[in-house]
């Protein structure tokens, strides 16, 4: 019995190397982002809005269920605390922050679903126009504080995007902590500037939704969000958008590879 576990054991082990092998030869590893503290906005914003930001062949594809169901735009707020390269060195300036535009699509054609980069700024230059060919380089900062009593933990952060054609993006937000989840993911990111390009994400997270209107979940005391300028990103959050959930990530890693 112990020497049948023992061959089983040693069998998928070896399956797994394998793989890993497998895959390593089909896959080149570009960076290896160490650890970032990210905030998430899930908003339901006017489908031709949203569509605007897409390539012909794509078409705007929101979550069917879940927390985040209905919504068709994302903002990723990033703080970057260490990016690396494959040989150990700082990525471009080591840390950065950053602000993300995806939007969930589907191509038409094929059928595959994707998040897509759609526009983004990086407060590092030398993190634009970035891998996706999506980002400015322009000024991104974050304010946090977070207070404790007792067990209880509260989080006041407030974000400012503004890229280098002058339109901006601002979000405060405060809530309570909650136990968050961890969650490993495999993904494919694509790019609206050149919709055949993709990344592939390999890594973990820990993930507290601090709001979802599909699941009644809130413990969010405050938040506003507001964009300025001529963009595709003000036609879309002109206040008549929905925060649909909210994300606090206080912890992110992974691992990215080019097919």
């Amino acid at each position: 019995m112990r020497g049948s576990f023992a061959k089983m054991t040693a069998g998928l082990i070896l399956g797994a190397v394998a793989l890993m092998a497998s895959n390593a030869r089909a896959e080149t590893q570009t960076e290896n982002i160490v650890a970032e503290q990210r905030t998430y906005v899930f908003l339901q914003v006017a489908p031709a809005a949203a569509q605007a930001f897409l390539p012909a062949g794509w078409t705007v594809n929101p979550a069917a269920a879940g927390a985040t169901k209905d919504a068709n735009l994302i903002l990723v707020w990033i703080d970057r605390k260490l990016g690396l390269t494959t040989d150990g060195k700082p990525l471009q300036s080591g840390t950065n922050k950053l602000l993300v535009v995806l939007v969930p699509s589907k191509n038409t054609g094929t059928g595959e679903a994707a998040n897509m980069v759609v526009a983004g700024t990086s407060a590092d230059p030398a993190g634009a126009p970035g891998a996706y060919k999506a980002y400015g380089a322009g000024a991104v900062n974050v304010d946090r504080v977070e207070k404790n009593a007792g067990a209880a933990s509260t989080v006041e952060e407030t974000w400012l995007a503004r890229g280098p054609d002058g339109n901006e993006v601002n979000l405060r937000v405060a809530f309570t902590r909650g136990v968050p989840a961890a969650s490993s993911f495999d993904m494919r990111i694509h790019s609206a500037a050149e919709p055949s390009f993709y990344r592939i994400y390999r890594g973990n997270q820990v993930v507290d939704t601090v709001r979802s209107v599909n699941t009644g979940v809130n413990r969010v005391s405050s938040v506003a969000l507001k964009a300025s300028g001529s963009g595709k990103l003000s036609a879309a959050i002109n206040g008549s958008e929905k925060i649909i959930a909210i994300n606090a990530m206080p912890f992110y890693r992974r691992l990215t590879f080019l097919p």
